[in-house]
């Protein structure tokens, strides 16, 4: 008997498309088994034939077995303190489980046993005490407490940085790493020299009627940044409760024919010559022979004038001035010096003067 095969070539699988078109199941198995006796019938080459051989099943292996997660591990070794919020879980219990306040007196109140005192003590060690009141309800109470919220462990700082605030934390926190959290301290607005209040425990004495008497001081310690780098134990570690302020810095102000006028901070030791070099120095047409020094009086509202030869501290044939809290310094410009440049620009075409003059007019 002679088969007659289908004209056009036979697709790349070696069966046609209508053979293949079976899909899981049992159709789809005998559909594939007929395009293999089809083929066969119809002496198609071998290599055309579809392979069908499968991967052998095997077993996919059982992850190892591992300890069990309990929810809200302790993750932390901090001691707990009033304000405190807990997260108790006790697995296999939802009507025991929930968040518990520690309260002012130090405790928490969990269901169905009596008030716990809890103050001072790490979240495992309260999972130990509330496993322990848990024995006589419960056979093996299985108990886990997470920190939820951390209302003890806080300081405060203030005054002349980024972010003041309110600030918790976990573990030990130094004094640089506490200015840190805060965006650091302003090299020009803030003072190097900053306070610390610390907040030691209130002490408890009894009168000599019995009754009892709390006290509480603050102790205030001054810390000047600049020597940390010589002497590193000024970075206290910070306790909970403790106070940082950082004042603000005093300035002094400079205005008139100098290159950068405005207010700068008065650090330690600065003095006139420095300050005008500091902020960029004279202008061309600045009379450096007469700058004006106004000096705050100690009533806090008149000032005295005093007349300097800056260019005479500049040469070293003059002592240098050293500045006060709110000095304002005040650089006028020569008429001589302003006619020589004037007729300088008319003649040369340069223009210098009015660029000196915008320069000192946009400069901050």
């Amino acid at each position: 008997m002679h088969i007659q095969t289908p004209v056009g070539s036979a697709p790349a699988s070696g069966f046609p498309a209508a053979c293949r078109r079976g899909g899981g199941g049992s159709a789809g198995r005998s559909g594939a088994l007929a395009a293999v006796l089809l083929g066969l019938a119809l002496g198609l080459p071998a290599q055309s034939l579809p392979e069908l051989a499968a991967a052998p099943a095997t077993a996919a292996p059982l992850p190892a077995a591992g300890p069990m997660q309990v929810y809200g591990v302790a993750g932390t070794a901090d001691p707990v303190g009033p304000g405190d919020l807990l997260d108790v879980r006790i697995f296999g219990q939802p009507q025991l489980s929930g968040s518990l306040r520690v309260g002012p007196d130090g405790a928490i109140a969990p269901p169905f046993v009596p008030s716990l005192a809890v103050a001072g003590e790490t979240p495992l060690a309260i999972e130990a005490q509330l496993t322990h009141a848990y024995d006589a309800m419960l056979t093996h109470p299985l108990v886990s407490v997470r920190l939820e919220e951390n209302n003890s462990r806080r300081v405060a700082i203030n005054g002349e940085v980024p972010r003041p605030g309110m600030y918790a934390f976990s573990g030990q926190l130094s004094l640089l790493q506490a200015l840190a959290l805060a965006g650091g301290v302003d090299p020009v607005k803030a003072s190097q020299r900053i306070f610390l209040f610390h907040q030691p425990p209130a002490t408890r004495s009894l009168g000599r009627d019995g009754t009892p008497t709390f006290s509480i001081n603050s102790v205030l310690e001054t810390i000047d940044l600049r020597q940390l780098p010589t002497h590193p134990e000024l970075n206290r570690i910070l306790q909970p409760g403790d106070a940082v302020d950082v004042p603000e810095a005093h300035q002094v102000y400079i205005s008139g024919d100098i290159m950068h006028p405005g207010a700068a901070a008065l650090l330690p030791g600065l003095s006139l010559g420095q300050l005008i070099t500091e902020e960029g120095g004279f202008l061309p047409q600045a009379d450096t022979g007469h700058v004006r020094l106004l000096r705050l009086q100690p009533d806090g509202i008149s000032r005295r004038a005093m007349v300097v030869d800056v260019r005479a501290i500049q040469h070293n044939r003059a002592a240098d001035v050293p500045l006060e809290a709110d000095d304002i310094v005040q650089v006028s410009g020569s008429p001589l010096r302003m006619a020589g440049l004037e007729l300088l620009d008319f003649f040369t075409g340069t223009e210098r003067w009015r660029v000196q003059s915008s320069v000192a007019s946009k400069v901050p």
